[in-house]
């Protein structure tokens, strides 16, 4: 059990890794408050070696403070949907000011990247590994309120036909090749989306273009690293910017925008429900009843279920931020 998450601290030209094992779930919440407070959070967790990082199956979310640069590069795996991430990264712009801030599209690659760490060290033995056969089953279809589907276009000549697929991983349908463009499902057609779903790909099979965008995070094909599928094909990574897939298919899919108000309301649910949470406690509780239940003395679980140590704000840094979630909801 658990909900892990790297942490990188850059200070005074030097950096230290530090690891959680729950921190992932809250990640979003421990970086409002700023700079200050997250720092604080992150010297708080439990320092391990240059070499003991997470790897791309284990992680699900990394934030790098460099308090010497003043950037912000971050991930998580938690964000429910569209509202959430972009209310999210609206409130860091206000928390953090003069700061970069920027989403790890590659995951815990990008971090590693950033201190100069070899890639192959956070990439997990499946991400390594020689792909198999392709699959080549049908994709089942989504309905186009779902946020957590993704929307697939195909242009091959005949026009641009918008789909809604059922998959939650992107690197699942890049992982099938050239051959996704046949397997999309005929009752997936749309051409409107009621909100902006997880992520999206674009197949040009006449020019031989495949692009591809992503609210979450896409570890090894933003750099193109992961497309060994698609040999001789052009890629483009849209990062988070879902209207260049609407503008590639040419008027054959939108995105409804959806009102950013809520976003404030969610993130300041999820900092009562997270911010200064135990969870170390909570697990220990929970072992007591199991215990209890299967009439076990105690229960032996990990020591690194302990790993976790929460924070508390200063009070202005939870003033500043407070602030920052009114007038995202007044706007």
């Amino acid at each position: 059990m658990g909900d892990r998450a790297n942490y990188v601290l850059v200070r005074d030209g030097d950096w230290h890794l530090y690891y959680s094992h729950w921190g992932a779930t809250g990640l979003d919440v421990h970086l409002l408050d700023g700079p200050g407070g997250a720092g604080r959070f992150i010297t708080a967790q439990r320092e391990v070696g240059r070499d003991d990082w997470l790897d791309d199956v284990w992680c699900a979310g990394a934030a790098l403070v460099d308090l010497d640069a003043h950037e912000l590069l971050f991930f998580t795996g938690h964000c429910q949907d569209y509202v959430h991430r972009r209310a999210l990264l609206t409130v860091l712009g206000r928390t953090w000011p003069g700061w970069r801030i920027r989403w790890a599209y590659d995951g815990l690659e990008d971090l590693a990247a950033y201190v100069g760490v070899d890639a192959d060290l956070v990439r997990s033995s499946l991400a390594k590994a020689e792909p198999g056969p392709p699959r080549t089953s049908g994709l089942p279809a989504a309905d186009p309120w779902d946020d957590s589907a993704l929307a697939v276009t195909v242009a091959d000549g005949g026009g641009v036909r918008a789909y809604a697929i059922c998959i939650e991983e992107l690197r699942d349908l890049l992982g099938r090749g050239p051959a996704v463009a046949g397997q999309v499902p005929h009752d997936g057609l749309t051409d409107r989306w009621y909100t902006v779903p997880a992520g999206g790909l674009h197949v040009d099979t006449v020019h031989r273009r495949v692009c591809a965008w992503t609210l979450l995070h896409l570890p090894g094909a933003a750099g193109a690293s992961g497309l060994r599928r698609w040999p001789g094909w052009e890629w483009t990574f849209w990062a988070d910017r879902y209207g260049e897939h609407e503008r590639a298919a040419a008027g054959a899919l939108g995105f409804d925008r959806p009102d950013l108000g809520p976003g404030a309301a969610l993130l300041a649910e999820r900092l009562e429900r997270h911010g200064e949470r135990d969870p170390v406690a909570d697990f220990t509780r929970l072992t007591e009843r199991l215990a209890v239940v299967e009439e076990r003395g105690e229960m032996r679980v990990s020591e690194w279920t302990r790993a976790h140590t929460p924070t508390p704000p200063l009070p202005e840094e939870r003033a500043r931020l407070r602030e920052a979630l009114a007038d995202l909801a007044a706007d």
